[in-house]
């Protein structure tokens, strides 16, 4: 077996690189090419290679595969970008070592292979013509520093490869694969409101203090449109979103655990919340807001929204007062919207509003404004029995599908 090869059988830091199908598919082929074995079993191992890489979708290009696998890899080095790594010249030159080794592994690119299979299997010359090919384009030695910076700015694993994700009743932050945000000059309007959020988010990015946002408001007003739009505007700042369900909230605490110490900022998403009354996941979220013995991680911040101003759903029962403490109860029910620092309201428009925001999204759809578009428009929103932004772009994609 060629030293190259043999040396990969040292690799610990990168091991999860090492055990992916197309690297060890690859690492097989590239074995049985310089042992005894039959012909068919190479072509065998050198099909299912190409099969995997092939429908990875990178192109053909191992080189930009093994890539992508180091600079996401979750390891040693990566977890510990967050708790001074670098202090640590033992890890670092290892890791070092064992990039020198995919280095070299990359240097069998596909004419080498070739070259190897005929002078193995020369009776098998026009086999050789028909191999799959792949590519090593664009090949670089892979360089430690630029690779702990990679980490330390983009972090690793999904969260260098997404930049929203859900945190379910199971415990597991699972990425958004196709995460489709507005912008927010496709959002129009509550200028306001997107002001405040910018400039909250924009100091929780740079390290600064920054409050707990509540978006309160009628439905369609675009509350989680403008959370969601943040990524878009701070693109720059890697800032990544979890979407937190109510069910999840007895986690939250498990969910800091998993990425306190990540170089990266997340907004937690609680999306449309509401409580119904003995709701468990009232006090959980109440003391992740404030009170509980564990502070929030400083990478993050929560944002929510809400069609209820108090948030729990009160009874008339509870209005009447059947318990003793009538006012402790309803002091209870207020509380949590209370431990938001800011909080911003997203009002259903009038008509001139509503009609303005129909002539904002036409000129962005290239439609021609005129009063029987604002008459159409207003009739449309009569039929939903709402005005707001959301019923706005509904009108105006309607409104083109039937030009």
């Amino acid at each position: 077996m060629n030293k190259n090869i043999t040396s990969l059988l040292l690799i610990s830091i990168f091991k999860n690189v090492l055990k992916d199908e197309i690297v060890s598919s690859f690492i097989k082929f590239l074995e049985l090419l310089q042992n005894d074995v039959h012909v068919e079993e190479v072509l065998r191992s050198y099909s299912d290679f190409s099969y995997y890489l092939y429908n990875a979708q990178y192109n053909q290009n191992l080189y930009d595969y093994v890539k992508h696998l180091i600079y996401t890899d979750e390891n040693i080095l990566s977890n510990g970008c967050g708790n001074c790594i670098k202090e640590n010249n033992q890890i670092i030159q290892t890791a070092a070592y064992e990039l020198s080794l995919f280095d070299k592994l990359l240097d069998f690119d596909y004419n080498f292979v070739k070259k190897i299979f005929i002078n193995k299997f020369p009776e098998y010359s026009d086999i050789a013509s028909h191999l799959p090919a792949f590519y090593t384009t664009g090949k670089e030695s892979f360089n430690i520093d630029n690779i702990l910076k990679s980490y330390s700015k983009y972090g690793y694993g999904i969260f260098a490869c997404y930049n929203a994700f859900k945190f379910d009743s199971n415990k597991v932050i699972m990425p958004v694969k196709y995460f489709n945000a507005m912008t927010f000059d496709e959002l129009k309007n509550y200028s306001y409101q997107k002001e405040v959020i910018r400039q909250n988010t924009e100091a929780f990015l740079n390290g600064k203090e920054a409050n707990n946002v509540l978006l309160y408001g009628d439905r369609g007003c675009g509350k989680s449109s403008t959370v969601k739009a943040l990524i878009n505007e701070f693109s720059d700042y890697n800032l990544k979103i979890i979407q937190v369900y109510k069910e999840s909230f007895i986690y939250l605490q498990e969910l800091y655990e998993k990425i306190r110490n990540l170089p990266l900022k997340f907004i937690i998403f609680a999306d449309d919340i509401s409580f119904e009354e003995d709701d468990k996941n009232f006090s959980s979220i109440k003391a992740v807001l404030e009170g509980s013995l564990t502070n929030r991680p400083e990478n993050t911040v929560i944002y929510a929204t809400t069609n209820r101003i108090h948030l729990v759903k009160e009874s008339f029962s509870s209005r009447e007062g059947n318990e003793i403490h009538y006012n402790d109860t309803i002091d209870e029910m207020v509380s949590l919207s209370d431990r938001f620092g800011i909080m911003l309201t997203f009002s259903s428009l009038t008509k001139n509003e509503y009609l303005d925001i129909v002539k904002q999204i036409a000129g962005d759809c290239c439609v021609q404004i005129s009063d029987d578009l604002y008459k159409q428009a207003e009739e449309f929103s009569m039929l939903k029995g709402i005005r707001t932004p959301r019923i706005a772009r509904q009108f105006i994609t309607d409104y083109i599908s039937k030009h």
